[in-house]
C-alpha cells in the first residue's frame, strides 16, 4: 500500500510539471499569435511609458461617433456604434484602401489588423475608454511601416463638420 501511495505521488508531481510546462508554452504560443500581447496600454501612464521605449509609433485618439471617417495616424476610423455599460464598441477603420469592421470589442482589449506595408507586425488599435458617443485610445503602428506617415506625432481626431 506505501508503495502505491508513493507511486501515485510521484505520478502526481510528474503530472503538475508537465502542467506547468504546458501552461508555459501556451503563454509562450499566444505571445507570438498575439505579438504585442505583453505591451498593452490600459490607461495614458502606460501609454507614455511605451512611447518613451520608442519600439513603434503611437497615435492618441478621441473618436467622435460620425458617418465620416476621422483620421487617426496612417487609418481612417468611423465609429459605428458604442455600448458604455458594456464597454463595448463597433468601429471600420480604412487602411490600405481596404474596409475593415471590428465589431462589439471591449475596452481594454488590443484590436490587431495587418496593412500591406506593416511587414508581417500588426496594427494595434485600442480603447481606453467608452462613452455615449466616443471612444478614447490609442493606435499602435510598427516603427518601419509608413515613412512619413509613421513619423507624424499623436493626434485626435475630431469630427469633421459636414
Amino acid at each position: 500500500m506505501a508503495t502505491e501511495v508513493g507511486g501515485a505521488k510521484k505520478d502526481i508531481e510528474a503530472t503538475k510539471n508537465d502542467l506547468e510546462a504546458t501552461k508555459t508554452k501556451m503563454a509562450s504560443a499566444m505571445g507570438d499569435m498575439n505579438v504585442m500581447s505583453g505591451l498593452i496600454a490600459r490607461n495614458r501612464d502606460d501609454l507614455e511609458e511605451l512611447k518613451r521605449r520608442g519600439d513603434r509609433n503611437y497615435y492618441e485618439f478621441t473618436v467622435q461617433k460620425s458617418k465620416t471617417p476621422q483620421r487617426v495616424g496612417p487609418v481612417q476610423v468611423t465609429l459605428n456604434k458604442t455600448d458604455p455599460k458594456k464597454s463595448k464598441y463597433t468601429v471600420t477603420v480604412v487602411a490600405d484602401d481596404k474596409t475593415i469592421e471590428k465589431k462589439d470589442k471591449t475596452s481594454g482589449e488590443p484590436v490587431q489588423f495587418y496593412v500591406a506595408h506593416s511587414r508581417g507586425t500588426p496594427y494595434e488599435f485600442v480603447v481606453f475608454d467608452v462613452g455615449r458617443d466616443r471612444i478614447t485610445g490609442y493606435l499602435s503602428t510598427p516603427k518601419e511601416a509608413g515613412g512619413a506617415a509613421a513619423a507624424a506625432p499623436a493626434t485626435t481626431a475630431t469630427p469633421s463638420k459636414p
